[in-house]
């Protein structure tokens, strides 16, 4: 099937325009999913950006998006923080509702898909989420911040490196990763989570996708992916998850 993708966005939690696209296929689509990206990634990097080209060709409309002051969106990183980015998925969501039609499906990568898993408790339309290489706990993603941590938990602005880029981070960031406990939020979730486990992750250890699945009020479903890495790096990772999705969702 073929796909349009059409450049749009809206406004987010704190009042800046976050930059997206929005991946039609040529027919009526069957559904709307949202697709956040990874903790400092982009709506562009190659997992959320492939699957959405592909959940599109399925007939699944998808609307990708950077974070606030991430990409091309505006604002500032350092400002923000794992409630900010759950708040601008609510934002993606009702911007959906407001021009299209309410999501269904909620698809996250890494921090993205626990950010996902934290919204889709409060967003009444979403039938179903979907979690790659997603940590169970919020606060995993310290693992990136090295000595930058320690002056953190003194009250003190820091720097780290994720990747070669360098992002100024504030104390507040990790005071609000560590307020969350997933456990109590998921017991919550009574919607059906697919949870892809990716066996030899460098970033994310398989143990968190057990966690989320065992956590999780609703029905669960680990696929573990055995040759992929963190980014499905490999195209043929990607269509493998994405043809998993369309199934797993159509047969709900």
């Amino acid at each position: 099937m073929k796909t349009q993708t059409i450049k749009t966005g809206f406004t987010g939690s704190a009042g800046f325009h976050l930059d997206a696209r929005l991946e039609l296929p040529s027919e009526t689509p069957g559904a709307f999913a949202i697709a956040s990206h990874c903790f400092t990634c982009t709506k562009d990097t190659i997992t959320i950006f492939r699957i959405s080209r592909m959940l599109a060709q399925h007939g699944i409309a998808v609307l990708r998006f950077d974070f606030t002051g991430l990409g091309n969106s505006e604002g500032d990183f350092a400002l923000t923080n794992f409630t900010s980015d759950v708040a601008d998925i609510h934002a993606a969501a009702e911007f959906l509702r407001n021009h299209y039609a309410a999501p269904s499906l909620l698809i996250g990568h890494s921090l993205g898909g626990t950010a996902m898993l934290e919204a889709a408790t409060n967003l009444d339309s979403v039938r179903a989420v979907v979690t790659i290489a997603s940590p169970s706990q919020p606060d995993h993603v310290l693992h990136h911040f090295g000595h930058a941590l320690t002056m953190l938990e003194q009250g003190i602005a820091a720097s780290i490196e994720v990747a070669g880029q360098h992002f100024d981070i504030e104390p507040q960031f990790i005071e609000d990763l560590r307020r969350y406990d997933m456990q109590q939020q998921l017991a919550s979730l009574d919607k059906p989570v697919l949870i892809f486990k990716v066996l030899h992750d460098a970033l994310v250890d398989g143990k968190n996708a057990d966690e989320i699945a065992a956590w999780t009020k609703g029905p669960s479903r680990i696929v573990t992916l055995d040759e992929a890495d963190h980014l499905l790096s490999n195209k043929d990772d990607a269509a493998f998850v994405a043809d998993e999705i369309v199934k797993w969702f159509e047969s709900l």
